[in-house]
């Protein structure tokens, strides 16, 4: 077993080995456009697994994550609505300095923020959030911005040497803003005197020098992300896989802090992609999928069981528009049923991993007994069946003729029950594929007809007969089946026939609930229609 310790505790063994007052891990991120569960992967959830770990030991933890909007704006995203022909106001400038594209905040990277810090105490994340443009304004980094310009000589061999770049002698790593037009992204650093920088700006034109202190400058961003390491006293920190090839800007930031800082870097682990429908995920391109977004569909825990349930080195592919997210869905309603022995997984290492994957997923601490279980893929035929607003005691009628429900239900039970219905509903309604769509069937054509089995569709009436005697869904199901059998045709035919008579479908939830669900005087009606 002990190939199969949860990655996060091998890390904590190191991180701990070099004992510490606190141990802060680190994540950080632009706000170029939406923040979208593609970035929470390495900002937020791989930094928090370990965060858990270590309080679970009994250490003292923080989580943090840098906001970099200090950093310009170099591209509007698709659907930001900034009026035509203003886009050059905002190209440059940095983000905690633009004006929000959005009424009622106060800039660009309010907004953008707001999209993480408005829900991540729903997601059951404890973060605090560092504005990198108010610790550069504070005075904070001053000694860091001071120590570089000095050591420029030094930052720039080292870089070249793991980067293999070739930065001149004379580069300086800091990045001053504008006075006169307000951008960050056209200044050039040219010299350093000890108390001021010159510089020239490629937008205005303007020149000049200026203190660096304060929020008149800022680091290159790579010396800036050692800069947040030396500051925040970071143990640990990912980041997407890009970052750490070979020469990347991880391997420089490592060589910068201890070669020229003389610290040592935090541990670091790369996290794969999580791609949206085959394509990496883009805040500033526009096809993102959001925290917010996510809570309309599913419920928190199962989020935190998507990202905890696989190694941060593996890849996720994920989808609202197929099949892989009701088998997301499955994948956690069975770790759920392994946790509480109601189901047995195959081997002690797929027992082990479900269990932890879902005990570090339960918001709200895990009960003694089992949580009442409805599938989601049965709550997305159900919600398109019966309105759960409008027929919630029906449904819970629907639910005990099928054994999901077993006795009276508590009021934390008809919650969740609520939750899980609105969220199957809103699923269905924004993103179900056409084949997940279901509703009856409001005028029956040849198509539908000539679909049938001959012999099954000749019984339907015969069916439709017996239906009318029969008051549960178990019964309706069995009369079905036993009118097949004496007639000598294949139960499957007749299965088939019946979906098709009634949703235009050849497949469909159990044909009991689904001719409860519909109505049963208007299933019966359809299929005495049928010739």
């Amino acid at each position: 077993m002990a190939d199969e310790i949860f990655w996060a505790e091998k890390v904590v063994d190191e991180i701990t080995k070099k004992p510490r007052k606190e141990y802060v891990c680190e994540g950080g991120w632009s706000p170029s456009g939406y923040f979208h569960i593609g970035n929470a992967r390495p900002e937020i959830f791989t930094p928090h697994a370990i965060y858990l770990v270590l309080k679970k030991r009994g250490f003292k933890a923080k989580q943090v994550m840098v906001v970099d909007d200090f950093d310009p704006i170099d591209k509007i995203p698709a659907g930001i609505p900034v009026p035509k022909g203003t886009e050059k106001e905002f190209i440059g400038v940095p983000y905690k300095l633009a004006k929000s594209p959005f009424e009622g905040y106060k800039n660009w990277a309010d907004y953008f923020t707001s999209q993480i810090t408005d829900v991540i105490d729903e997601f059951g994340v404890d973060v605090k959030f560092i504005s990198s443009f108010e610790s550069y304004k504070s005075g904070e980094r001053n000694e860091l911005i001071k120590f570089s310009l000095e050591h420029s000589k030094e930052i720039t061999e080292t870089w070249n040497r793991v980067a293999g770049a070739d930065k001149s002698d004379s580069f300086l790593p800091v990045t001053v803003l504008c006075e006169e037009c307000g951008k960050i992204m056209f200044t050039e650093a040219l010299s350093w005197d000890g108390k001021k920088v010159s510089y020239k700006c490629k937008s205005c034109g303007f020149e000049g020098s200026v203190s660096p202190f304060d929020g008149k400058a800022k680091l290159h961003w790579r010396v800036h992300w050692v800069a947040n390491w030396i500051l925040n006293s970071v143990v640990f920190e990912s980041g997407g896989k890009d970052h750490f090839s070979k020469g990347g800007s991880v391997d420089v930031g490592q060589a910068l802090i201890r070669d020229v800082f003389g610290k040592d870097p935090p541990y670091m682990i790369p996290t794969e992609f999580l791609n949206l429908k085959g394509t990496k995920m883009s805040g500033s391109v526009g096809n993102v999928f959001g925290l917010k977004q996510w809570l309309e569909v599913a419920p928190p825990d199962l989020f935190r069981f998507m990202f905890f349930s696989y190694k941060p080195n593996s890849a996720i592919d994920f989808s609202l528009n197929d099949n892989s997210f009701i088998l997301l869905n499955e994948r956690f309603e069975r770790a759920e049923r392994i946790y509480y022995g109601e189901e047995k997984a195959e081997n002690e290492r797929i027992e082990a991993k479900a269990k932890n994957a879902y005990s570090l997923s339960r918001m709200g601490g895990l009960s003694k007994k089992m949580p009442l279980q409805v599938p989601y893929s049965f709550a997305v035929q159900l919600t398109q069946l019966v309105d759960p607003e409008k027929r919630f005691n029906e449904i819970t009628k629907l639910l005990k003729q099928t054994g999901h429900i077993k006795q009276k239900l508590s009021k934390d039970e008809e919650e969740r029950l609520t939750s899980l219905l609105s969220f199957a509903r809103t699923w269905v309604e924004k993103y179900a594929p056409e084949d997940f769509k279901l509703s009856f069937l409001e005028s029956l054509s040849a198509d539908e007809l000539s679909r049938m089995d001959k012999d099954a569709k000749k019984l339907l009436p015969a069916i439709a007969a017996s239906l009318s005697k029969e008051h549960s869904a178990d019964a309706i199901q069995q009369a079905i089946f036993n009118t097949a059998k004496e007639n000598s045709v294949a139960p499957k035919q007749v299965f088939r026939a019946i979906y098709l008579a009634l949703t235009g479908k050849e497949s469909g939830p159990r044909a009991g609930l689904l001719v409860l669900a519909l109505g049963k005087e208007k299933c019966v009606k359809r299929l005495k229609e049928v010739s």
